[in-house]
């Protein structure tokens, strides 16, 4: 993740900002680039996630240089407050034409991008989770991969017959790819060196999203599984070990969007008007 961060504001700053090096960068630059996410309407929590891990490389990059550091003086965006607003999530009918998209494909990165589709929409793991998925992890027989969380603790979480039957064509089809010897289960078609990153599949499921009009990014999806499983009645114990929560806190923020709308359907079974 902090790797990641740093890439891409050093690609933003290329094409935006022309520096020599990361010496030249000032909080006039920083506050540039994070104007520039809110433009392009990243949330708010994702934003302080970038900035934390652009504060802690030039925290690094001062001492390690012994240059002032730009974040000196700089306010990072504010994360937001648990439950200070809706978390948003995904539509059925949009999660039913982003799946059919990808599916209607027969080349590699087709059947690629669904695999990666109905993994994130059956699963809820976390971006980083899913980028860092290798072809032992995953076992389409029993349904079942392997993933490593937050603080390296892994878990193994169940994904349907569909999700199963999208990985397994895509394992075939990944066979035949320049850089098939690779660990990693997603391969791109440019970097052969390395499996995809986190930042990667981010754009391979906004790319996708852009596609059909639909405003996306992969964090969504997690907040649409945890929404979809309490408003079906599943257990918020079981939700909690297969999202990999240690508080009840994030159970409460995540499930914020699936007890408005049991409320919403247990008001048109009660009376509130006593037939007046």
């Amino acid at each position: 993740m902090y790797a990641d961060a740093v890439s891409w504001f050093g690609g933003w700053l290329i094409q935006h900002k022309p520096v020599q090096s990361w010496a030249e960068v000032t909080r006039d630059h920083l506050r540039a680039f994070f104007l520039w996410l809110a433009d392009q309407e990243y949330a708010a929590s994702y934003r302080n996630n970038i900035a934390r891990c652009l504060q802690q490389f030039f925290k690094w990059h001062a001492e390690e240089e012994d240059l002032p550091d730009p974040f000196e003086r700089f306010v990072p965006p504010a994360a937001p407050k648990l439950g200070e607003k809706l978390v948003p999530v995904l539509e059925l009918a949009d999660m039913q034409r982003l799946v059919k998209d990808a599916e209607d494909g027969r080349d590699f990165e087709s059947r690629r991008d669904a695999a990666v589709l109905r993994m994130f929409a059956c699963t809820g793991v976390r971006l980083a989770e899913l980028a860092g998925l290798e072809i032992g992890d995953v076992s389409v027989a029993d349904r079942t991969a392997i993933v490593t969380g937050k603080g390296d603790r892994q878990r193994t979480v169940k994904f349907d017959y569909k999700c199963a039957q999208a990985v397994d064509r895509y394992k075939r089809i990944r066979a035949s790819h320049k850089a098939a010897n690779l660990s990693a289960l997603w391969l791109g078609v440019r970097r052969l060196e390395q499996g995809m990153t986190p930042s990667g599949i981010y754009q391979v499921i906004a790319r996708r999203g852009e596609r059909l009009g639909i405003k996306l990014h992969p964090h969504m999806f997690r907040h649409t599984f945890a929404h979809r499983w309490l408003d079906a009645g599943g257990a918020e114990g079981d939700l909690m070990e297969l999202t990999g929560w240690d508080s009840p806190q994030m159970l409460r923020h995540y499930g914020a969007s699936a007890r408005a709308a049991r409320a919403r359907r247990a008001y048109d079974r009660v009376d509130v008007m006593g037939g007046t």
